[in-house]
């Protein structure tokens, strides 16, 4: 990673080439300077002078300005030639244009206060032609030349820092708009999340509940029926060792309401209505279901990512679509699969992106997993491979 250390001695060793470069090119277009009162060789230490203000051009670039054009002028007005007087002001007023203050903004009055330098830099070349002792041929087009030259540099900075401006805005843009998915995407596995606790929380209710009655149907037949109670107690252990596997599952899980619904949740033998429903609205789905018995949990599990699943296929599929739900055993774990012949989500809308975000998040819950994709002959799938682990307290 570059540091800023490193960017300031970059800059620096430019600052110093575009220097030594425009007091080499005034020195050597200015040898035949004719100012008879000034010795031959002053035309060196005017450009150097010229050469060593632009070290400062980024830090203090209007002051920079001045003091190149009033060496130019004096340059000028003794004898040396337009052009090569103007090359350090060129440099100055290119960077007053991309390193003036006020930030990377646009600011009209900031932009035209700055601006005015440059013209006023242009101006002051073109006045200091009209001096006695100044060149003949610097008169006329060398005036227009100089002052075209600066206003071009003018003009070439300021696009250089509108530019530069264009790009750091798109990459703070970008840096939002990415932070911006982050957060929606953590957002939706909290959601997520919530709801699976909400949900395991109807299925854990209900066998605190069943402990409850058994314990007081056992309380209540103790003295009259004693041998009841062996199978309260069976009843009361099954019950609790379902609680215990599914508290197991939402321990990591915090629930803001303190509220339950009172529907019971569905599982396995309620997708027979939700694959009707869906019939009934236009979607032809196949359903094979093995038979076997799941806890409450992963079963609703199972019936969620289905759900979920044939939702997306009729949003996104297209009409005419046509889906298979299969749900069969293997070994010890459940695989759910859900595939479609229709064209499927395109680029992954958000509604879709969050609801594969959901099906993983439940699949994940039970130690599973999940996967999404395009099919090789068309459409999308979804297949979860969930593990049926053994309820024991």
């Amino acid at each position: 990673m570059v540091t800023m250390r490193a960017l300031r001695s970059a800059g620096t060793a430019v600052d110093g080439l575009i220097a030594l470069l425009t007091a080499l090119i005034t020195a050597v277009g200015s040898r035949d300077q004719v100012a008879g009162w000034l010795p031959h060789y002053t035309f060196v230490p005017l450009a150097f002078v010229q050469g060593l203000a632009l070290l400062a051009r980024r830090y203090q670039p209007t002051a920079v300005l001045a003091a190149t054009t009033a060496v130019g002028v004096f340059m000028i007005v003794v004898g040396y030639t337009t052009v090569s007087a103007s090359i350090g002001s060129c440099c100055a007023a290119y960077s007053v244009a991309v390193y003036r203050p006020g930030g990377e903004g646009t600011d009209l009055a900031n932009t035209l206060r700055h601006a005015a330098s440059a013209l006023a830099a242009a101006v002051a070349v073109g006045l200091a032609t009209l001096a006695p002792e100044a060149r003949a041929e610097s008169r006329g087009w060398g005036t227009l030349t100089a002052a075209a030259l600066i206003a071009a540099s003018w003009v070439l900075g300021y696009a250089i820092r509108t530019r530069r401006a264009y790009v750091a805005e798109l990459k703070d843009r970008a840096a939002r708009l990415e932070a911006e998915e982050g957060e929606r995407a953590a957002r939706a596995v909290i959601d997520e999340r919530l709801r699976i606790a909400r949900e395991l929380h109807d299925v854990i209710g209900h066998s605190i509940g069943l402990i409850t009655i058994q314990a007081e149907a056992a309380t209540r037949t103790l003295r009259t029926s004693p041998e009841d109670i062996p199978g309260f107690l069976t009843r009361i252990s099954a019950a609790s060792r379902q609680a215990l596997a599914e508290m197991r599952h939402v321990l990591a899980v915090l629930r803001p309401d303190a509220g339950a619904e009172l529907s019971p949740q569905p599982g396995l033998a309620d997708l027979v209505e939700l694959v009707a429903r869906l019939n009934a609205e236009g979607l032809e789905v196949r359903l094979e279901v093995e038979p076997m018995d799941l806890p409450p949990g992963l079963a609703l599990t199972v019936y969620r990512i289905v759900q979920e699943s044939l939702t997306n296929v009729l949003r996104h599929a297209g009409p005419g679509a046509k889906a298979a739900v299969t749900i069969a055993r293997r070994q010890e774990s459940v695989r759910v699969t859900v595939h479609d012949d229709g064209a499927g989500p395109s680029g992954l809308a958000a509604g879709a992106a969050h609801g594969i975000v959901g099906m993983r998040e439940r699949a994940t819950a039970y130690g599973g997993k999940l996967h999404t994709g395009a099919r090789d002959g068309g459409g999308f799938e979804v297949e979860a491979l969930i593990p049926v682990h053994e309820e024991t307290p």
